[in-house]
């Protein structure tokens, strides 16, 4: 697929990098020499130095043979200029990133554009905001991602001391009915486990289930009470603190925001008027300790300083906050947050960058989910007609090493299989957990076979 992606900041630079490595047909465009003379150098791409939204450009990239162009510069209107410009001059389908929602018109953090002829735009911080809020409804799990039409849901669990799930082969752990063990972090590696592998204190699981049987799993991993926090406590009133406190107040959730400028306090005290508005800094030891951190369920820093997030919340955590998510706009620098034993860290770059992953593999692979920076991915791929895995038992499938089938969706609604005895039919679309060195083998059973005369 011939792809060009303008703009190689964060989001430009992993989108092309991933694209690259699966082969395809990338060309890169930015200002920046210096940044187009790394990229180049780090990836097998075509570069071209010039302004994105240039007709010149666009022509000089070709871009009226793409069939993707991807538009992830710094400024809005030249993303959305470039985008349009591109499917003026004939490309297949264009997207173009936007880092608040004001193209939108909505509070949608993804819509199809047709008034400026753009297939795509998404709102970065707007989906930002959805990914925090989606943690905020799961506090007790690290990391949270739903599939099949929102019936399948993925969390992330620590696995703490005094579990009974401690050092049990796999396939002796006492998981309900619609619920499996797809992935293990240990010390910064992702491990697809088979039936011998054990859990041990300090890993992280990730475990695929049917929505109803979460609670249950989450039980058997420590965690009690209620799912949901009660109480938040938001430092930044920006657009992303804005939307996260928004979208908690329709959950009925009791909202404390913290925002530095006296301007905007006061507007968000009318915006949220549901919500405790504090004008005052979130890094203020004396103020966290009198707003009492350590009664809100969920801290959340998502101002627009890196200092003032990475700050507050390692305050948050000493004065003993139950959990805490912290907005990162530098995505290299995520592994560092999670060393310093931030809960959870999110790249509104990165998530940005993965979202349109996910519209790039229309088709046979409905979306792609990223783990832990590329070391493993979720793919929800389309069982075709003819491929060499319709029709057949799971344990009869041929997968590959390194890879794991975790939920189907088809004519029995979506569940997760128990065993190996569920047949694979065509049309279901199948939840795969795979590392990429098996990917490209995992994809090749779920496509049409060639017939050979």
């Amino acid at each position: 697929m011939k792809t060009i992606v303008i703009g190689i900041g964060d989001t430009g630079l992993h989108i092309a990098r991933i694209l690259s490595r699966e082969n395809h047909d990338v060309t890169i465009i930015d200002e920046d020499a210096d940044r187009i003379r790394k990229a180049e150098e780090s990836m097998d791409v075509m570069a071209l130095q010039g302004h994105g939204a240039s007709l010149r450009t666009l022509r000089q990239a070709q871009a009226a043979e793409a069939d993707l162009v991807i538009s992830v510069t710094s400024s809005d209107e030249v993303n959305v200029l470039a985008a349009s410009t591109a499917k003026k001059l004939g490309a297949k389908r264009v997207v173009a990133r936007i880092s608040t929602s004001t193209y939108l018109g909505t509070e949608d953090h993804i819509t199809g554009c047709e008034v400026v002829g753009v297939d795509l735009i998404i709102s970065q911080q707007t989906l930002a905001a959805s990914e925090i809020h989606r943690l905020v409804k799961s506090y007790g799990a690290i990391s949270v991602e739903l599939f099949m039409d929102n019936r399948i849901e993925m969390i992330q669990l620590p696995v703490v001391a005094d579990l009974s799930i401690l050092e049990k082969p796999v396939r002796d752990l006492d998981l309900p009915q619609g619920a499996l063990l797809a992935g293990i972090l240990r010390q910064g590696e992702i491990i697809i486990p088979t039936g011998v592998d054990t859990l041990l204190e300090g890993d992280e699981a990730f475990l695929v289930a049917e929505i109803g049987v979460i609670p249950r799993v989450e039980k058997l991993f420590g965690k009690t009470g209620e799912r949901q926090a009660r109480k938040v406590m938001i430092v930044g009133g920006g657009e992303i603190g804005l939307s996260v406190a928004r979208l908690l107040g329709q959950d009925e959730i009791e909202v404390i925001l913290i925002e530095s400028d006296k301007g905007r306090s006061k507007l968000l005290s009318e915006l949220l008027p549901d919500a405790v508005v504090i004008h005052g800094d979130g890094k203020n030891l004396a103020l966290l300790q009198e707003e009492r951190v350590e009664n809100c369920d969920v801290f959340v820093a998502v101002s627009g300083q890196d200092d003032t997030n990475l700050m507050a919340t390692l305050l948050a955590q000493h004065l003993g906050a139950k959990k805490t998510v912290c907005l990162v706009s530098q995505s290299d620098y995520v592994p560092l947050y999670e060393a310093l034993g931030i809960n959870s860290s999110i790249s509104p770059r990165l998530t940005t960058a993965n979202r349109i992953l996910k519209y790039v593999r229309r088709g046979e692979v409905v979306s792609v989910t990223q783990l832990e920076e590329g070391q493993a991915e979720i793919l929800e791929i389309v069982t075709s007609e003819g491929s060499s895995i319709a029709g057949e038992h799971i344990r009869d499938a041929s997968l590959p090493h390194g890879a794991l089938i975790a939920a189907i969706s088809g004519a029995k609604g979506a569940f997760v299989p128990r065993g190996g005895d569920e047949i694979i039919n065509p049309g279901d679309t199948v939840l795969a957990f795979t590392t990429p060195k098996a990917r490209e083998r995992v994809e090749r059973l779920f496509r049409r076979r060639l017939l050979s005369l």
